[in-house]
């Protein structure tokens, strides 16, 4: 097969080659959005495997070639699949990457990628700029097995881009090889680790960041094990490190390891990863962590589909999902329109400026539950939105664009809305309010667009007042009437979640 792979294809498979798990992941792109067909993840170990010469053993190369063979057979009868191969750091510094390289060749017919450090780092960056929205000021850190990538970027591009000689299974092998999880093995990781942070330019020192991201599995790992050693949900803090290391140190070794939450492959890096992450919050002062959603292999796949960023990532996942399941995008407008109008006049005294966009994307999703079935659509359309992958949110955006939707009409679902915080309840509770009024106003595909609707807001209570025309046909009279009725029946619902209604 040739390396020229054709242009027109709407398959996307993308193989990351790293030095602890090789991952495949297969797409397609569906209304300028990616949509993830497979994902398999194996962990081949090519670093555990490096001698100090640098030199893979026979036994590495046998592994990685067999499971690039399996992962061919993932997508082999892929018409035209557009594929792209990257390698990261064991096979950069390999001596013997080339006899890789020919073995792999034999079992798969295309190009394998060797990127540079730099290279692999602002990839990671772009798909995590891909996967969710980032902040003016953002430092990105990325374990890997052979590597550490930091990254600071200025929303959606990276701006400097630093590859370190540290990882998981190197270091695995160099202070946890006999597997004893002593406090001088700590000492001795962390001391290492530090050497290579304080190499880095000052761009990466004593910056008020906006957001501090962990990519890759080392990062995802250590949140989960952190919850089950502490109770307090402030995820990856400093003080929370050192507690997870704390106890590591009292279990004494890596075989005695018991993790609920985590891969059992996992468990044996996890201390090497803490290690790496406990000097990189001491040495460029961090505070709190919180684990990004995209990776190297997504910053791979948008690149390959020639996908580009937008200036809105959640406005493109919205536009997407309407498309997907067919939402009638007429009446979604009608309802975005009167939900915007009563949005407007209520959002400085109900403090909802920031959730004006949360508002839109629940009218324009509201009815996507139709696709499966008109009954209890509400229903449906909150678990498509519960179960997919919503690139630009994050989980809490995530589960209250599900409740609003599923809470849209009908009866409401009530210990359901009692999320997160009192000020994101009660912000939920507002939002939900606005938008089943947008909905009621608009039943049957009809507006009340020959009524102008003035609404006040003040704590709990709204008052709607409907300033009707002089001239009315009976149509239109009978109109108003049943829209009275639906309004006390609302009357009676909003209560039960706190709302006063009353309406002029």
């Amino acid at each position: 097969m040739a390396d020229v792979i054709a242009q027109d294809s709407q398959h996307f498979v993308a193989i990351d080659m790293g030095s602890n798990s090789f991952h495949l992941v297969i797409a397609r792109e569906q209304d300028g959005l990616l949509q993830v067909l497979h994902k398999e993840k194996r962990q081949v170990q090519l670093a555990k495997y490096l001698d100090n010469h640098n030199v893979l053993a026979e036994v590495a190369i046998e592994n990685g070639v067999q499971c690039l063979k399996d992962f061919s057979q993932r997508f082999s009868n892929l018409a035209k699949a557009q594929v792209k191969i990257v390698a990261t750091h064991t096979l950069r510094v390999a001596k013997n990457r080339q006899s890789f390289l020919t073995a792999a060749r034999k079992v798969l017919p295309y190009p394998i990628n060797v990127v540079s450090g730099h290279e692999e780092a602002r990839l990671i960056y772009t798909g995590i700029a891909h996967s969710q929205v980032l902040e003016q000021k953002n430092i990105v850190i990325d374990i890997g097995g052979g590597s550490t990538e930091v990254i600071v970027g200025n929303e959606k591009r990276a701006k400097h881009l630093a590859s370190l000689k540290c990882g998981c299974v190197s270091y695995n092998k160099r202070f946890f090889v006999n597997g004893h999880l002593t406090k001088e093995a700590f000492k001795q990781a962390i001391q290492a680790a530090d050497k290579q942070f304080s190499g880095l330019s000052q761009v990466y020192f004593n910056q008020d960041w906006s957001l501090v991201l962990g990519s890759s599995g080392s990062a995802k790992a250590i949140t989960l094990a952190i919850s089950e050693v502490t109770d307090n949900g402030k995820g990856i803090t400093s003080k929370n490190l050192l507690a997870l290391k704390k106890h590591l140190i009292n279990v004494g070794s890596i075989d005695k390891l018991e993790f609920e939450l985590l891969d059992e492959r996992r468990i044996p890096l996890l201390a090497a990863g803490l290690a790496i992450l406990i000097s990189f919050f001491r040495q460029l002062g961090i505070e709190h962590l919180q684990a990004a959603k995209g990776a190297l292999r997504e910053g791979v796949l948008y690149e390959l589909a020639k996908i580009e960023q937008q200036d809105d990532i959640r406005q493109r996942t919205l536009s997407s999902l309407a498309q997907l399941y067919h939402a009638d995008v007429n009446q979604a407008s009608k309802v975005t329109k009167t939900a915007l109008t009563l949005f407007e006049q209520v959002s400085n005294s109900w403090q909802l400026a920031d959730y004006r966009w949360l508002l839109e994307g629940a009218c324009q999703l509201h009815e996507i539950g139709i696709s499966i079935n008109s009954k209890s659509h509400h229903k449906h359309g909150s678990y498509i939105l519960e179960n997919s992958d919503l690139p630009g949110f994050n989980q809490q955006q995530q589960q209250m664009l599900a409740l609003l939707v599923g809470n849209h009409r009908k009866k409401l679902n009530y210990p359901a809305i009692t999320i997160a915080d009192e000020i994101q309840r009660q912000a939920f509770t507002r939002l939900l309010t606005l938008l089943r009024l947008a909905v009621l106003f608009n039943l049957g595909r009809t507006s009340s667009s020959n009524q102008q609707i003035k609404v006040k807001a003040q704590q709990a209570d709204l008052t709607i007042k409907f300033s009707q025309r002089k001239k009315q046909d009976k149509e239109a009279i009978q109109r108003s009437e049943l829209l009275i009725q639906d309004l006390y029946a609302e009357q009676k619902k909003l209560a039960t979640i706190g709302i006063n209604l009353s309406f002029k």
